[in-house]
């Protein structure tokens, strides 16, 4: 069975290492895939990076097609006088997984492997075995014999890490796992749909929108809205998926490999617009995408901030479900991302006029 045509580049962008506020590494590749699709490309102060398609159509809407470029990680507090590590989280790492994980440590240009501390089981008696460490206890291991060596190697406080988790394809050619899933895999969404409609001459002017900083309160996206006073937000973001022995469909009902996800409401965050969302299913329905309709009990996306931003624009939230949510080895099924990137370029294709977003 052949790779999947996206499965080659996805790798790459889960390769580069972007925990909350090191984005770097990924924004300067968007710029770069951006560039070539795109009339104008900035940055601003803050990070967010911008890409515009002019439309035809000075009163079609402006539509913003966002993804993020962080992921979550780690940050040295403090460098021990016997070289271990102590650390604290970028964003939200799922805290039962971290006992003896592999970690990239990311000081002075180098990537440095290490491992999350944990206790030798020979001596763990009763609850302590079942005990997640608390932070306080928690601590990487890169090998060094000295706070010397340590800080030789660049180590000190401020340095940030990220899980070490490759890109691996399973035995099912559509299924992989790694780390930053969340959100590569929207980043490579908003890449492909720009590559899609480069050569096409539409009413709607297209800004393809790479925010920094969602992993620590969706940022980075309240800024791009300003920036951009789109008409149409169109976020694609990963999603807590369920379909597993531990997760009730009571729980996440929503599963891998059955479609793209179409928010309803995120009970942290917005409620999406009625006649956008609409559009959307009419869409996939003409397109025959499979779809999930869903109400997210468990994650908020840029979409919230991004619309609150000005007041003033409709928005929809693309998911992407995603096993094993924050750890080294979320798990997506490509399938997935091929419906979401179609059904965003087909959406774009008809949003022709503002009065496609009219509730009255």
């Amino acid at each position: 069975m052949p790779d999947h045509p996206l499965l080659a580049e996805l790798a790459r962008l889960t390769a580069l290492n972007a925990p909350v506020g090191f984005e770097e590494p990924v924004l300067a590749y968007a710029r770069e895939e951006l560039s070539k699709a795109c009339e104008t490309v900035w940055q601003d102060v803050r990070g967010n990076l911008y890409a515009i398609q002019s439309g035809s159509d000075a009163d079609a809407p402006n539509i913003m097609v966002t993804a993020h470029a962080d992921e979550i990680g780690f940050m040295v507090t403090h460098v021990r006088p016997d070289g271990f590590l102590r650390f604290t989280l970028l964003g939200f790492p799922t805290e039962q997984v971290l006992p003896g994980q592999r970690v990239t440590i990311l000081a002075d240009g180098r990537e440095i492997p290490g491992v999350i501390g944990v206790r030798p089981g020979h001596i763990l008696k009763g609850d302590e075995a079942r005990r997640v460490p608390a932070a306080e206890e928690r601590y990487i291991d890169i090998g060094a014999v000295s706070h010397a060596e340590a800080t030789e190697w660049g180590i000190e406080p401020g340095v940030p890490g990220v899980f070490h988790g490759p890109l691996t394809l399973t035995a099912h050619h559509d299924r992989i796992f790694g780390k930053a899933i969340d959100n590569r895999a929207g980043l490579l969404a908003v890449l492909e749909v720009a590559r899609r409609l480069n050569d096409e001459q539409l009413p709607a002017t297209r800004s393809y929108v790479v925010t920094v900083e969602e992993e620590i309160g969706l940022r980075g996206a309240f800024v791009a809205a300003g920036e951009i006073q789109p008409d149409v937000i169109l976020a694609i973001d990963t999603v807590p998926a369920g379909g597993t022995p531990d997760v009730g469909p009571e729980q996440l009902p929503w599963q891998i490999g059955k479609g793209p996800l179409l928010k309803v409401r995120e009970t942290q965050g917005l409620s999406t617009h009625g006649p956008l969302r609409s559009l959307l299913r009419k869409v996939a329905d003409h397109a025959e995408i499979p779809y999930q309709l869903i109400v997210d009990t468990a994650g908020i996306t840029d979409a919230s901030t991004a619309q609150q931003a000005t007041g003033k624009a409709a928005a929809m939230v693309i998911g992407l479900a995603r096993r094993y949510s924050h750890s080294a080895i979320e798990m997506l099924d490509l399938g997935d991302l091929d419906g979401a990137i179609t059904l965003v370029e087909e959406t774009v294709k008809r949003l022709t006029s503002r009065e496609h977003l009219s509730r009255l």
